[in-house]
This record gives structure tokens, C-alpha cells and sequence, in this order.
């Protein structure tokens, strides 16, 4: 798993992809390639064609579950590829995971993710919204979380990721570690790039997407310190608006 879209091209290009061409027919047929990166789905597919060329095989495999499913052992898997290669890679990602969906073909596993991350962005600048609104009306903060949490309102971004430390009394979101932790700011708006690329490629309006994507970008710029924060810090940035 590597940052985004300019170090997979840096990796493969420069370092596996020649190393794949140098193996004998047969390792190179036996070895197969996972890429758990988020990045722009044309690049990901030709980077998977190129290595298909050398013998080998490869599917785009991103993740969801976030930090806290890593060190459960409960995240999931979303692949891209062809039946073989999934069948292949089944075994490696169920020791890591909980979950290993196969999304289709190459390219499959990064649109499932991208537009998974294209909601969660949203939700989380909306509980944070409401968790503050709550506040101001002199609602508890762990009475809301737990009433939104049972009701229609009921989303991981409150009853996980809640940003208001106190909201989920014997949790441990980043909000109690002063943000630290979780899923960067940098890489959730990184992700809505990539969703909003997508969007233009294929004619798709995004009229909340892309202002969520905004609304984290200005944070960014304005907060810079707030980029390596978890993106529940985003309720920082609404607070002191």
C-alpha cells in the first residue's frame, strides 16, 4: 500500500515491473501482484495491464475499515481483477481481513472504494455539523451520539468516528488523541479527487461531493497542521467558523 497514484507508477515502473521481466516464465507466472493503494483507476489498470504482460498477475485490492479494523483483523477487501487472479490472492487477504469482496475486473476494487470514501467524506463534515448544532442547543454530546446512533441519523462517522471527544464514553475515536491517528485529512480529500476525477470522466455531477472536497482542501489551507489529523478534525475547522 502506498501513498497515491505518482509513488505506484514510481514503484512499479522503476523497480517491479523490470524485476517481473528479468523472472523465468514460471516464477513469473506463479507470482502475483496486490496493490492495496487508492489511486486514479486508469493509472491503477495500466500498471495492471504491464504487469500482466511480464507473466504475471495483479489486482487493485483497497481496503475499508480504517485503523481501527486493521488492528482488529476486520477489514475489507475490495478487489479488482480476473476470477483467477482473485481466487489466488482469496487466501493471503483473508488472513489480514474479514471481508474480501470481489468488485469485478481490474479497476472494480478502486471505484467501490473511491465511491465508498466519496460518502464517508460527506458524512463526516455532516455529524460534524449536527454533533456542533447539538452542542449549542445544550444537548450532552454523548446523550446526541447515542440518540443519532439509534436512529435514522445512525452512521459510523457518529458512532465510531465521532468527532467530539466525551461523545462515545469508553471509546477511543482520534478525537480523545487530539486527532492523532485514524485516516489523514491529506488522504480523505486525496480520495474525493479521485472521486471528483470520476465524475468528470463520466459526466457525473457530484454538487456535494465536490463542495465537501472543498470545504477539507480550505481546511488544509488554512489549517495546515490539521492535513496529517484524522478527518473528523474537519469539526475544528466548522467549530471555529
Amino acid at each position: 500500500m502506498l501513498p497515491s497514484t505518482p509513488q505506484v507508477q514510481a514503484v512499479y515502473g522503476g523497480g517491479i515491473i523490470p524485476a517481473l521481466r528479468s523472472l523465468p516464465a514460471n516464477l513469473a507466472k506463479s507470482t502475483v501482484c496486490i496493490d492495496s493503494t487508492t489511486l486514479d483507476v486508469t493509472v491503477s489498470q495500466q500498471v495492471v495491464k504491464d504487469v500482466i504482460a511480464t507473466g504475471a498477475q495483479m489486482v487493485d485490492a483497497p481496503v475499508s475499515g480504517g485503523v481501527t479494523g486493521a488492528k482488529a483483523g476486520t477489514l475489507s477487501f475490495l478487489v479488482g481483477g480476473t476470477d483467477a487472479s482473485f481466487e489466488a490472492v482469496h487466501p493471503i487477504l483473508s488472513l489480514m481481513g474479514q471481508r474480501i469482496v470481489h468488485c469485478g475486473p481490474a479497476g472494480a476494487g478502486l471505484g467501490a472504494k473511491i465511491c465508498n470514501n466519496l460518502i464517508l467524506g460527506v458524512q463526516q463534515i455532516v455529524a460534524a455539523e449536527a454533533m456542533l448544532l447539538g452542542q449549542k442547543l445544550g444537548l450532552d454530546p454523548a446523550t446526541l451520539s447515542n440518540v443519532i446512533g439509534s436512529s435514522t441519523g445512525n452512521c459510523w462517522s457518529v458512532t465510531v468516528n465521532n468527532p467530539v471527544p466525551s461523545a462515545l464514553p469508553g471509546n477511543s475515536p482520534p478525537c480523545e488523541r487530539d486527532y492523532d491517528g485514524g485516516f489523514a485529512s491529506a488522504l480523505m480529500e486525496k480520495d474525493m479527487g479521485l472521486a471528483s476525477d470520476l465524475a468528470s470522466q463520466t459526466q457525473t455531477a457530484l454538487p456535494l461531493g465536490n463542495a465537501a472536497r472543498k470545504l477539507y482542501y480550505d481546511m488544509m489551507e488554512q489549517q495546515p497542521e490539521l492535513a496529517r489529523k484524522d478527518f473528523s478534525s474537519v469539526y475544528c475547522f466548522i467549530k471555529a467558523m
